[in-house]
């Protein structure tokens, strides 16, 4: 996309100006936790994590009426065009409830404010979004489906799962990842014990149906070990890397960073 939806003039400036990565990142200290291949153990992206009550606090100060999976969008565009072309920045919306009906436009208007490619991006989404059975979910998954946006769901094993439930979404083919919770692995000899055949079951799952598997809470050298024999496409925790302001991470990790040309 080479425009942003017609904005011109003020308008984009404003966006631009919104977008900013100086202005976020003084003002929401974004952290990035870097996420690994398993199988290399090569750098394949990162999981944004947000002060979220900084986002809140901003919204409110300027009077936005825009939610909080706006300013999410806006400030995860912002930094996945400094990172580098490879990695894909996971963006955690897993607190919608529904995607709203402006999200497509929205995170359009902010990718082309960037200059960011959409397959750069994922979405998180956790169960109590994906559960809703409703035709506007189904068309927001399927139009971001279409724009090139991953789709991941997010927090298997923090709760409850209807197994029917991840086999519907995962069946239409509008899913592309499935998101271990860490949760499931940090209780005492999981790997050695319980949960086991149930991660187990979850990769192979996500293999059969195309889908890649991540997990989050690789903290320790066995279970990064049991991670990687079964086939975990992708995994992040202190193991693999600690989180990282957003230029540490780009030093760490041998890039350096740069803000995306402004208009």
């Amino acid at each position: 996309m080479k425009t942003a939806h017609g904005l011109t003039g003020s308008s984009r400036r404003r966006l631009t100006r919104m977008t900013s990565t100086g202005s976020e990142d003084r003002f929401l200290s974004p952290m990035l936790a870097p996420r690994f291949a398993l199988d290399t153990k090569t750098l394949s992206g990162a999981d944004l994590h947000l002060d979220i009550a900084g986002l809140t606090a901003r919204s409110a100060r300027r009077k936005r009426s825009d939610a909080l999976w706006a300013s999410i969008v806006e400030s995860g565009c912002s930094i996945a065009a400094r990172l580098p072309a490879h990695c894909r920045l996971a963006l955690p919306l897993d607190s919608v409830e529904t995607p709203p009906d402006d999200l497509i436009l929205h995170l359009a208007t902010s990718l082309a404010a960037t200059k960011l490619d959409a397959s750069r991006l994922e979405l998180e989404f956790g169960e109590n979004t994906l559960a809703s059975e409703n035709d506007d979910l189904f068309y927001a998954l399927a139009a971001l489906h279409d724009l090139g946006v991953g789709l991941v769901f997010a927090g298997l094993g923090a709760g409850v799962t209807s197994l029917t439930l991840l086999r519907d979404r995962a069946f239409t083919g509008l899913l592309s990842a499935l998101k271990l919770d860490r949760q499931i692995l940090l209780r005492p000899h999981t790997v050695a014990k319980a949960e086991p055949p149930l991660i187990r079951a979850i990769v192979r799952f996500g293999a059969d149906f195309g889908l890649a598997t991540r997990a989050d809470g690789v903290d320790c050298p066995e279970t990064l070990a049991f991670l990687t024999d079964i086939g975990c496409a992708e995994g992040r925790g202190t193991a693999l890397g600690h989180a990282e302001t957003v230029p540490c991470f780009l030093s760490t990790h041998g890039f350096r960073g740069k803000a995306h040309d402004e208009d």
